[in-house]
């Protein structure tokens, strides 16, 4: 039997091939909204049309004569932005704004800048040609603009709060600490300060056990939202994307108000009804946010006792270097020395193996040395087939990174 997943997120989106022993019990398990259909441009333009909370990009923008700020977030996020940029412009152009007065500003927090060819492929070739793309700086060229209720000191990036018009381009996905993406963590951590991220990542987060959709009594939420209401954020654009990473949703106006529309349409999409009957081998591909790993939770949610968890991790550019937080940097040490405790992420797994199209070694320390490595399907194959023999009961999660259990995350909003 052959399955095609879906791979290489912002370097071609292209299918990988897998093929499986013929007696195999093969299931793909995708989300609800795995195939949804991708939005019209007439869908596109009715959605900036009829925005939620606010007024119009267009109406908001007449008469501004400074800048004007449309940040995006990088390849980390499956975030479909270049559907959308365009159809600002237009709002923009429509309302009188000259090019010369908008800039593009990647808005990513302490992850590393981005270069031409990232911003391309991020935003698309006709807007880094027409419009300036710069990189938010954490350390520097910041405005101190107070403390906020959860006592987060607040610094913003100077051009972003400087400008006469604001507008955030994000995408909405679960997320550990903040519940999910989208909305205020745009601006937090998207172009404030480092001290900033790591007071409401680490002060404000403290103890508490924050879980994705988990949203309500979210403190490092709430902080964000106050914070993006702080920074005088104008417009929110929030993106539903499906598996295949196109732009299925699409929710425009106030921080709290178009975003939490997102959240919801979100919740409905990524969700995923689990299998009927744990499996001898789950697979988690990695797609379409393999710049920040393998999410396993599909595994320990769907996996027999004494299974074979198997991460797909077919990425050109690699697992992400996070290089500007110090406790990174240390903890990256820590691995190299053998220091740190090493990862055995699947905790009824027997066996793990991570099939990746070509290794790396900052990478494989964070996980047990018993891990199988290999970075040919035929090698992974070759191997389970030695654990499991000529039947075995499969399940395929095409977009680990997305998916979720409805009846274990329960929506909090």
């Amino acid at each position: 039997m052959e399955v095609k997943v879906k791979v290489n997120e912002f370097y071609g989106d292209n299918e990988r091939s897998i093929k499986f022993p013929e007696k195999w019990d093969v299931n793909i398990i995708k989300m609800v909204g795995h195939d949804a259909p991708q939005l019209t441009n007439e869908q596109i333009k009715d959605a900036f049309q009829h925005p939620i909370g606010t007024q119009t990009i267009e109406e908001m923008a007449k008469g501004k004569k400074g800048r004007v700020v449309v940040t995006c977030d990088d390849l980390t996020r499956p975030t479909p932005a270049h559907k959308v940029f365009p159809f600002i412009m237009e709002e923009l152009k429509n309302a009188g704004i000259t090019d010369d007065q908008i800039f593009i500003l990647g808005s990513f927090g302490a992850h590393p800048p981005m270069n031409l060819d990232e911003f391309t492929r991020k935003v698309g070739d006709k807007m880094v040609a027409k419009y300036p793309c710069v990189n938010h700086n954490c350390y520097d060229h910041l405005e101190k603009i107070g403390i906020s209720e959860l006592g987060t000191p607040v610094q913003i990036n100077k051009e972003f709060y400087e400008a006469d018009l604001k507008i955030t381009v994000s995408g909405i996905k679960k997320h550990a600490l903040a519940g999910s993406g989208g909305g205020g963590k745009a601006i937090l951590p998207g172009v404030t300060s480092l001290e900033t991220i790591l007071w409401n990542h680490h002060v404000v987060h403290g103890s508490q056990p924050n879980k994705i959709w988990s949203l309500k009594d979210n403190l490092v939420r709430q902080d964000m939202q106050q914070i993006a209401r702080m920074a005088e954020l104008d417009v929110s654009i929030n993106c539903n994307y499906n598996g295949k990473r196109e732009l299925v949703g699409l929710h425009i106006g106030d921080v709290d108000d178009a975003w939490k529309e997102a959240v919801k349409l979100c919740y409905q999409l990524h969700e995923t009804p689990p299998v009927k009957e744990k499996a001898d081998v789950v697979i988690a591909n990695s797609y379409p946010k393999s710049a920040q790993g393998t999410d396993f939770w599909c595994a320990n949610a769907s996996l027999k006792e004494g299974g074979t968890a198997v991460g797909i991790h077919n990425y050109l550019p690699g697992r992400a270097i996070v290089h500007y937080r110090a406790e990174y940097i240390g903890r990256n040490w820590q691995r190299i020395e053998g220091s740190t405790p090493k990862r055995w992420p699947v905790k009824n797994a027997e066996h793990i193996i991570m099939f990746a199209d070509r290794l790396q070694k900052s990478y494989m320390l964070g996980y047990e040395d018993s891990v199988e490595w290999t970075t040919s399907w035929g090698q992974t194959i070759k191997s389970m087939r030695e654990i499991h023999g000529d039947e075995a009961r499969v399940a395929i999660y095409p977009c680990s990174a997305l998916q979720f259990e409805k009846k274990e995350n329960p929506l909090l909003l």
